[in-house]
């Protein structure tokens, strides 16, 4: 097992220092709105999945991004050989750092990845991302070539497609929305809709602004470097009048 930080300093492919969610609100990837929509049911065991078909779309940093703010104590297992993720209890979290058949670090593809679903949905969180554009592309991907069930697919109970949009530096990774399992059925937030709390879902509105209320306090006081995000999240939790 892995403690947070090693596991998302691990999933770094291409050097330079991971990024945070502070970064990723910076350069315009997540609004501060959907960074604390997403944080707010991390914090209640949410498991995620990234998808963009480009290779070097940015879905690794995303998704380590989010999994940096995940609860403190969390140990994490990557679908290594050897490392004993198949048979992870419930309450756990288990990491591969890409549904694919590529021979990699944490790649997982075929069996595996039904494994992993159904780890998911005996009380894992589960973490991935794949190269899919939109959620029929990762269900084609997940059900139809890996042999998970539709219940399993639905264990990575939110979806987070990147759009890349051209900007003057080139191509900028945007959410413009996100896939979420509401009720056993999936459901789609479009990106306008957080700006816009009133038409929100109440639980948004009672505790998601505060976790948008420590972004925009980590973009002032110049917070960035992962580790030290982390930090501040996991003292932010622990305050002795409790955020959620």
């Amino acid at each position: 097992m892995h403690n947070v930080l090693e596991a998302v300093n691990r999933s770094n492919q291409r050097g330079g220092r991971m990024l945070s969610v502070v970064d990723l609100v910076e350069a315009g990837t997540l609004s501060v709105n959907q960074t604390a929509w997403i944080l707010e049911r991390v914090l209640h065991g949410s498991s995620w999945l990234v998808g963009a078909r480009p290779g070097g779309a940015g879905k690794t940093t995303v998704m380590s991004a989010i999994l940096a703010m995940v609860p403190g104590g969390t140990r994490v297992r990557l679908t290594n050989r050897g490392s004993g993720w198949s048979e992870c209890p419930p309450g756990g979290c288990v990491v591969a750092y890409e549904l694919s058949p590529g021979f990699y670090d944490a790649y997982v593809w075929g069996a595996d990845v039904a494994r992993l679903t159904e780890l998911g949905l005996a009380g894992c969180r589960i973490v991935s991302n794949l190269h899919a554009d939109t959620l029929e592309q990762a269900r084609e991907q997940i059900v139809s070539e890996c042999g998970a069930s539709e219940r399993g697919f639905r264990a990575f109970d939110i979806f987070i497609p990147l759009a890349l949009d051209h900007s003057r530096r080139g191509y900028t990774p945007t959410v413009r929305h996100i896939d979420y399992v509401c009720e056993a059925r999936w459901c789609r937030l479009e990106r306008g809709e957080l700006e816009r709390p009133n038409v929100a879902e109440a639980r948004w509105i009672s505790a998601a602004l505060r976790i948008a209320a420590f972004l925009k306090r980590c973009i002032s006081s110049n917070l960035r470097l992962i580790e030290d995000v982390r930090e501040a999240w996991l003292d932010w939790c622990a305050c002795s009048d409790p955020p959620l």
